[in-house]
């Protein structure tokens, strides 16, 4: 699913670039996706630790003393 919601937004970037390569904006859109999508990547993966972390620590620590 998200490897062509890649190749469609690379190819829509690529068509943009084509036409209006003289558009700073357009000319560096291709670097500032490929930016989001590193920084999205580190996020999801520090989110996901984060909360296995914090679910580890709340199940050691609050476990019932039986």
């Amino acid at each position: 699913m998200f490897a062509s919601q890649n190749e469609s937004i690379d190819s829509k970037i690529m068509t943009l670039w084509s036409l209006y390569n003289d558009n700073h904006n357009v000319a560096t859109s291709l670097r500032d996706v490929e930016a989001m999508r590193s920084s999205s990547l580190y996020l999801g993966a520090s989110a996901s630790i984060a909360a296995f972390g914090i679910n580890e620590f709340a199940r050691l620590t609050l476990r019932s003393r039986k």
